[in-house]
């Protein structure tokens, strides 16, 4: 179980191999590169230039070098830092990675490690990144043990008013099981951050 993630990886490199001579630019396939040559200690450094910058398959990546301390000094909160980054991203394998990682690390931590999250996804958000809002509203759901309906509402409202549709059926569930001032309150909130963030007109 525990190698489980790791095996996953690089199984997942393997599909990369015909692409590596026209895909050098590419984090991951210069991951998968330097990882079946066992050059660990320059694949962490890809690996966290890569998901500063926001690349969400290389954010699993480098929770699975913390989780199995892989070039690296091993690290059960930031394996689950990553990992919860990247699954708030939508990303699968991180999801379930994060279920694993989860027991490992204090409970109180676990809090802290979403507020971790949190902070970058509202820095991308308000910089223009639009695929943030949703993380953000997905960071409050059920799914990561902490929810808070009201926040969710609002920042999957964002999602949908710049036009991700992936967002909508989540939104109006919402919708249907908030009291009416809070729905209100939250909307309002959203018009305001809109008219901050996006100059007043969502981007089409």
């Amino acid at each position: 179980m525990l190698r489980w993630v790791l095996v996953v990886v690089f199984v997942a490199g393997l599909g990369f191999l015909p692409n590596l001579a026209r895909a050098s630019d590419d984090p991951v396939a210069r991951l998968d590169e330097m990882i079946l040559a066992k050059d660990f200690d320059n694949a962490v450094k890809v690996a966290r230039e890569a998901a500063e910058a926001g690349n969400v398959e290389v954010q699993f990546r480098l929770g699975v070098f913390f989780w199995h301390g892989v070039g690296l000094t091993q690290n059960y909160l930031e394996a689950l830092r990553w990992t919860t980054l990247a699954a708030l991203s939508g990303h699968e394998k991180a999801f379930a990675a994060r279920k694993i990682i989860l027991p490992t690390v204090d409970a109180p931590n676990w809090p802290k490690v979403l507020d971790w999250s949190r902070q970058r996804l509202q820095k991308n958000a308000e910089s223009g990144f639009n695929p943030a809002l949703f993380a953000m509203a997905k960071s409050y759901s059920p799914d990561f043990g902490f929810e808070n309906p009201v926040e969710e509402y609002y920042w999957a409202s964002l999602a949908v008013a710049i036009g991700d549709t992936s967002a909508r059926k989540r939104r109006d569930e919402l919708t249907k099981k908030l009291p009416i001032t809070d729905a209100a309150k939250a909307q309002d909130r959203a018009a305001a951050w809109i008219e901050k963030f996006r100059s007043g007109k969502p981007p089409g």
